[in-house]
């Protein structure tokens, strides 16, 4: 793995997890996605299988361990959010519906934000280790891919 391959696949993340915010916000706004929308663990996203995988050789750089929480919290909260989503209002005998739905749709708005809070520590990170990378060399980098 090159430096340009690894700032590549870096890059590659960044705008695949803007792609992925804006599912999560469609899924906020009660819009039908597709299958990628559905979450999963973080271990089975793309960039995580990466991240989890051959970018490992990283892995003694604080800005390459600051990813791991900031995504993990991201993955978490989104599957939150879309259980809510998915689940049905709760009304009783002193709630109505328009009130349960003004609740769910209270907290989903809460949960939604905390996300973007989420998704931009992540981002973060990522320029942070996107930096590191660039201000090596390609010795550096070859040295730590093997």
């Amino acid at each position: 793995m090159t430096k340009k391959e690894v700032l590549d696949r870096i890059r590659q993340a960044k705008t695949a997890h803007k792609r992925w915010m804006s599912y999560a916000k469609a899924l906020h706004m009660g819009i039908a996605v597709d299958k990628n929308a559905i979450p999963v663990i973080e271990t089975d996203c793309s960039f995580g299988k990466w991240y989890y995988g051959d970018a490992q050789v990283f892995s003694k750089l604080e800005s390459f361990k600051a990813i791991e929480e900031p995504h993990t919290m991201l993955h978490n909260k989104y599957m939150e959010i879309y259980k809510l989503r998915k689940e049905p209002l709760k009304t009783g005998f002193f709630t109505s519906e328009k009130a349960a739905k003004r609740k769910k749709e209270a907290q989903l708005d809460v949960m939604m934000e905390q996300l973007f809070q989420i998704s931009n520590l992540l981002m973060e990170a990522l320029s942070h280790f996107e930096e590191d990378i660039e201000n090596m060399s390609e010795i550096e980098v070859q040295r730590m891919v093997g």
